[in-house]
C-alpha cells in the first residue's frame, strides 16, 4: 500500500488496495487514507493530508514528508527531501545537497526504521544525507524534542527515514521511475533510474508480505571555486603620518575547478510474516554503495610571507561586528609564487543495516523486540600533484627558479577577484608545458570501518487505568566500534620531472573559471591531470612507492557499550471540556568508552589508551491540549545529549604533509548535553491546512568546539623550522611547506568542551490548498514556513592583536549552523492532470567553524543563501506521467566570509544548473 502512495499520485491516478488501519505506520509511508477497510490515495492533498493528520495525533513535536511529497519534488536526497521542513536548513556540497542543519545545529541523528545507522567517517550522526536517495523513502519523521522511547545522540533533532514494508498489499504493484539530468558547468547528462516492487502472499502458514526497492544514480557535477585567505600586515603607513598601521590583506590564494562523478547503488527489502493473529515477525535490509571521484585542478598563488610589494593598493577601514579595521581592498601584489594544483579526491562507501524481530499481542499487553546491526566501509583518498611555474634555463627544479607574474586583487565588486596580471611579460608562458617542474607529490589513504550491534526491548501495557492509558517500558543494549588507519607518503621536492617530460600526467586547466561574472579569471594554465585514472603510474614517475606505508600517527579506533532503559506514562483525559494528553518519561543511559591510539615520537610507536564511563539521566515532559477541534496547543520538555565524534576522542594527531594546523584529539571530551524547552499553537482550519506558530528554548552544557592554538618559537630568530625551537603548538615531521622545507612547527586545532550556550527562536508553518476557488483556480495551494533563531556562548571571540593595533577586543560568538532568519515557500498546482510546483528558499548568514584553514585558522561564515527550484509533472494515462524539473534555477553563488559574519568575502563558490526530464509509471 506504500507503493501506491508514491506513484499514484504522480500519475493522477486513484488507487485502491486493501489493509487495515493500523498498518498506515507499519507500512513506512503516512499518505494513505483510509476508507473502512481500503486505503485510498487521491494525489499530493491527500499526502499533504495524511501527513498533517500524523503531525496531530503525535503528541510530541514532530514534522512528517511522505512519499507522495517526496515523489513530487525535485529532490535527489534526504537532505534535499528535509528542505522542505520548518526548522530545517541544509547545506549544499558541489550544488547537492549534503548535511542538515536542524534548529541550529547540524549534529543530529539519522534513522532507518527507527534504527541507528553508521557514519561514512569518524563523525557520528549515522548515514551521510547525500548518500540516501530520495526514490528508496517512503516517508521521513523529524522528532525536535526526543521521547524517552527514542535513541539518544541528537541535540539538533532525530530524522527517522521509513522505507516500503508490504504487508496489506490485495495485488501485487511494481512502479518504475527513470529521469535524465543535465548539469550546465559540468556539461553532462546524468541518469536515474529507481523501481518500488511489493507482493503479499496468502500461505498455510500466514500472510507474507514482500517489498523490495532499488535506486541507481550516476552524476558529473561541477564546481568552481576561489579562496583568499587573509592575514595582517604591520609595515605599510596607510594613513600618511609616517607610522606603520596594521591592515589585513591576501596572503594566499587558492582557485579550483572541481569536478565530482558520484555514483549510487542502493537497494531496500523487507519481509514481513504474520504468522499468527498476535505474532508478527520481520526481516529489513538497506544497503547503500557511495561513489565519489573527483578532478580538481587549481593553483595556489602564495604572496611572499614578509611585508607585500604593493603598487596601486587602495585600503579601506571597515566595521565587522562592531570592530573597525583597515583592509587592502584592491591593488596589484608582486612576488608571488605561482604553483598549479590537481587533486583526485574520492570517497567509496558501502553502508548497510540489516534488522529481524517481531510483534507479539496478547491481552492489553504488546511486546516488541528486535535485534539489527548496521556498517559503513570508507575508502577516503587523494593524490595531489604540484607543478611550479618556473624559467625553464638555470635553477628549473628549484624553489629559486619560480617565475612571479604580478597578481591583481579586488575586492570592490560584487563577486571576489583575485588573477595574474595577464598583460605582464611573466603570464606569457603560464600554458607552455616547458615552463613547469613537478614540486611535489602527496599520496593519502584513508580507511574508516564503523559498526553497530543493537538490540532492544519495547513493552506496551494498555493499562487504561483512568486517564492513565498506557505504560511503556524498554531497554537497549547497543555496541559500537569505530576505527581509522590511514597512509601517506610524499615524494621528494623537485623529482625532476617536467611537465613537457610527462605529457601523460599533464594538461591545461579549463579557461571559463567564474564565466557569470563576465569578468576574466585565470584559466588555460598547466595543471596535472585526471590521478586516479593510473595512480600507479603517477607514483612511478615522481619515485613514490607503489604501496603507500601507514600513518601511524593518524591510527585510532573507539569501543562504546551502551545500556540504556526508559519508562513512560501516557495520560488522557478531558478537562474543563478540553481533551488533554500528556506524557511523562525518562531515559537512564550508561556508557563505557574506550578510545585507542599511538603516539609516535622520533620512529617509535607508544600505544595510548584513555578510558571513561559516564551515566546520564534524559527525562521528558509533554503536554497537549485541545481546546477546540480544530487548535491544538502543546508544551514539552526534553533532556538530550550528543557524545563528541570518534575523531574528536582519539587519543592521537593527524599530521597533514602541508604546513597546515594539526588536528589533535581530546579522549577526555565530555558529551554535550541540551535541556529543550517547546510550545506550540497549532490551527487545523481544513482537512488541507494548517497555520502553527511555535516557540523554543535550548540551554546547551559543555559545548564542543574547534579551539586554535598557534605555534611557539622560543626563538624567532631560528625560524619554524627546527624542532627543538618549537616550544608551542606541534612539530609536524611530515610537512612540505611551500619553500620545500621538511618540517615544520605548526599550530594545533583541538576539541575542547568549552562553557555554554543558549538557543531561542520562533516557527511558522503555513500550509493550505484553495479547493474553494472556482475553476482552475481551485488547483493552487501553498506551503510556506520561517523559522528565527538566536543563539549565543559564554566564551566570546577573542579578535587577533594584530588586527586591532595590538589591543584585546572580544565581541560575542554564535552557535555553529545557525542562521537567524530562515524561510522557505512552495507555491504548488494540481488539476488537469498537472502538477507543478516552484519553490524558493532563503537562508541568513551562519557560522561554519571557530577555526579552518580556509581562513588562517580563524572563524569562517557562510553568507546569506537562497535558492530556487521547480517541478512539473504531466499525466500521459492512468499510469504514466511525464515529468520535468529544475535545481539551482537562479545559479547564485555561495559566498563565505572571514573572521566575521559580516567580515571581507574569503571564498566564493559556483555550481551547476540542473535540468532534469523523466517519466514516471505504475503497474
Amino acid at each position: 500500500m506504500a507503493l501506491a502512495t508514491l506513484w499514484a499520485g504522480a500519475a493522477g491516478a486513484q488507487t485502491t488496495v486493501s489493509g487495515t488501519p493500523d498498518q498506515a505506520v507499519d507500512a513506512g509511508s503516512s499518505a494513505l487514507a483510509q476508507d473502512g477497510g481500503d486505503i485510498v490515495v487521491t494525489g499530493i492533498r491527500q499526502s499533504i493530508r495524511s501527513a498533517i493528520s500524523e503531525k496531530r495525533d503525535a503528541i510530541n513535536v514532530v514534522n512528517v514528508i511522505n512519499a507522495e511529497d517526496v515523489g513530487k519534488l525535485p529532490d535527489q536526497n534526504l537532505a534535499e527531501v528535509l528542505e522542505n521542513v520548518t526548522g530545517i536548513q541544509i547545506d549544499r556540497s558541489a550544488g547537492v545537497g549534503s548535511s542538515v542543519s536542524i534548529r541550529g545545529s547540524s549534529q543530529n541523528l539519522v534513522l532507518i526504521n527507527g534504527r541507528v545507522t553508521t557514519p561514512s567517517g569518524d563523525a557520528r550522526g549515522g548515514i551521510s544525507f547525500d548518500d540516501v536517495p530520495a526514490e528508496i523513502i517512503a516517508s521521513v519523521r523529524v522528532t525536535k524534542v526526543p521521547t524517552a522511547d527514542q535513541v539518544e545522540g541528537s541535540v539538533g533533532g532525530i530524522v527517522d527515514l521509513r522505507t516500503y514494508r508490504g504487508l496489506g498489499l490485495k495485488q501485487p504493484l511494481a512502479a518504475i521511475r527513470a529521469q535524465m539530468e543535465y548539469a550546465d558547468q559540468a556539461d553532462r547528462y546524468n541518469p536515474t533510474v529507481s523501481g518500488v516492487f511489493g507482493r503479499t502472499f496468502d500461505t498455510g502458514i500466514g500472510a507474507i508480505g514482500v517489498v523490495l526497492s532499488g535506486s541507481y544514480q550516476t552524476q558529473d557535477v561541477r564546481e568552481d571555486t576561489l579562496n583568499v585567505r587573509y592575514a595582517p600586515r604591520t609595515g605599510v603607513d596607510v594613513t600618511g603620518d609616517g607610522i606603520a598601521d596594521p591592515y589585513l590583506a591576501p596572503n594566499f590564494v587558492g582557485q579550483y575547478f572541481l569536478r565530482r562523478h558520484r555514483e549510487n547503488k542502493t537497494v531496500s527489502g523487507s519481509t514481513e510474516w504474520q504468522a499468527t493473529s498476535a505474532l508478527k515477525l520481520f526481516v529489513d535490509g538497506t544497503y547503500v554503495n557511495q561513489q565519489n571521484d573527483g578532478d580538481q585542478p587549481g593553483v595556489f598563488l602564495q604572496p611572499p610571507l614578509t611585508e607585500l610589494p604593493l603598487t596601486n593598493a587602495r585600503f579601506e577601514t571597515r566595521q565587522s561586528g562592531g570592530v573597525s579595521y583597515r583592509q587592502m581592498t584592491q591593488g596589484t601584489l608582486s612576488g608571488v609564487q605561482f604553483r598549479s594544483t590537481g587533486e583526485s579526491p574520492t570517497r567509496d562507501t558501502e553502508s548497510y543495516l540489516v534488522a529481524g524481530g517481531g510483534e507479539w499481542e496478547h491481552g492489553p499487553f504488546t511486546l516488541k523486540f528486535e535485534a539489527s546491526r548496521a556498517g559503513s566501509d570508507t575508502l577516503d583518498a587523494n593524490f595531489q600533484l604540484v607543478a611550479q611555474y618556473s624559467n625553464p634555463g638555470a635553477g628549473f627544479n628549484t624553489a629559486a627558479g619560480r617565475i612571479s607574474p604580478p597578481l591583481l586583487f579586488d575586492l570592490t565588486r560584487d563577486d571576489l577577484y583575485l588573477a595574474p596580471d595577464a598583460s605582464s611579460p611573466l603570464a606569457a608562458n603560464l600554458a607552455n608545458p616547458a615552463y613547469y617542474s613537478t614540486f611535489i607529490a602527496r599520496d593519502n589513504y584513508t580507511r574508516f570501518h564503523n559498526v553497530e550491534n543493537a538490540q532492544r526491548m519495547d513493552l506496551h501495557w494498555a493499562a487504561d487505568l483512568g486517564p492513565l492509558k498506557s505504560i511503556d517500558l524498554g531497554a537497549r543494549l547497543n555496541q559500537t566500534d569505530s576505527r581509522r588507519d590511514k597512509t601517506t607518503q610524499v615524494s621528494a621536492t623537485f623529482p625532476g620531472v617536467s611537465a613537457a617530460s610527462q605529457p601523460g600526467l599533464y594538461r591545461q586547466a579549463p579557461t571559463d573559471f567564474f564565466d557569470f561574472t563576465g569578468d576574466r579569471y585565470l584559466g588555460g594554465f598547466v595543471v596535472a591531470g585526471a590521478l586516479t585514472d593510473d595512480p600507479a603510474a603517477a607514483r612511478a614517475a615522481v619515485g613514490l612507492a607503489a604501496t603507500p606505508p601507514e600513518d601511524l600517527s593518524a591510527r585510532f579506533s573507539v569501543k562504546e557499550r551502551t545500556y540504556a532503559g526508559y519508562g513512560k506514562l501516557n495520560l488522557e483525559g478531558d478537562t474543563f471540556g478540553m481533551n488533554v494528553r500528556a506524557e511523562l518519561g525518562a531515559r537512564y543511559v550508561h556508557t563505557k568508552q574506550t578510545a585507542s591510539g599511538l603516539l609516535v615520537t622520533g620512529g617509535t610507536s607508544t600505544p595510548r589508551v584513555a578510558t571513561q564511563e559516564y551515566s546520564y539521566l534524559l527525562p521528558d515532559a509533554i503536554l497537549s491540549l485541545q481546546p477546540v477541534e480544530s487548535v491544538l496547543l502543546r508544551a514539552s520538555y526534553g533532556r538530550s545529549l550528543r557524545r563528541p565524534d570518534f575523531s574528536q576522542l582519539a587519543p592521537s594527531a593527524v599530521f597533514p604533509v602541508v604546513a597546515n594546523y594539526v588536528s589533535v584529539g581530546n579522549p577526555d571530551l565530555k558529551p554535550q548535553t541540551v535541556d529543550q524547552f517547546d510550545a506550540a499553537v497549532e490551527w487545523y482550519f481544513d482537512r488541507n491546512s494548517i497555520f502553527s506558530v511555535g516557540g523554543f528554548y535550548k540551554k546547551y552544557h559543555d559545548l564542543v568546539v574547534t579551539i586554535a592554538q598557534p605555534p611557539v618559537l622560543r626563538d624567532e630568530a631560528v625560524g619554524f623550522f627546527n624542532q627543538a625551537n618549537c616550544i608551542g603548538g606541534i612539530f609536524n615531521p611530515v610537512a612540505v611547506d611551500l619553500t620545500g622545507a621538511v618540517g615544520i612547527c605548526t599550530g594545533v586545532n583541538q576539541p575542547q568542551n568549552q562553557g555554554d550556550a543558549t538557543l531561542k527562536g520562533i516557527e511558522v508553518d503555513f500550509q493550505h490548498s484553495f479547493t474553494y476557488l472556482p475553476g482552475a483556480l481551485s488547483g493552487f495551494g501553498v506551503i510556506a514556513n520561517y523559522t528565527y533563531q538566536d543563539g549565543k556562548r559564554s566564551v566570546p571571540f577573542t579578535v587577533p592583536a594584530a588586527l586591532v593595533g595590538g589591543q584585546s577586543v572580544t565581541i560575542p560568538f554564535g552557535l555553529r549552523e545557525l542562521s537567524k532568519n530562515n524561510y522557505n515557500v512552495t507555491l504548488f498546482f494540481e488539476k488537469y492532470g498537472i502538477n507543478a510546483r516552484v519553490r524558493y528558499t532563503y537562508r541568513d548568514p551562519f557560522l561554519r567553524t571557530e577555526a579552518t584553514d580556509v581562513t588562517n585558522n580563524l572563524p569562517l561564515y557562510q553568507d546569506k543563501r537562497s535558492q530556487v527550484n521547480a517541478s512539473v509533472s504531466i499525466d500521459i494515462n492512468p499510469k504514466f506521467a511525464v515529468t520535468f524539473s529544475g535545481v539551482n534555477l537562479t545559479a547564485s553563488p555561495n559566498k563565505e566570509n572571514a573572521i566575521f559574519i559580516d567580515g571581507p568575502l574569503t571564498q566564493e563558490r559556483i555550481a551547476d544548473r540542473r535540468f532534469v526530464v523523466g517519466v514516471r509509471g505504475v503497474f
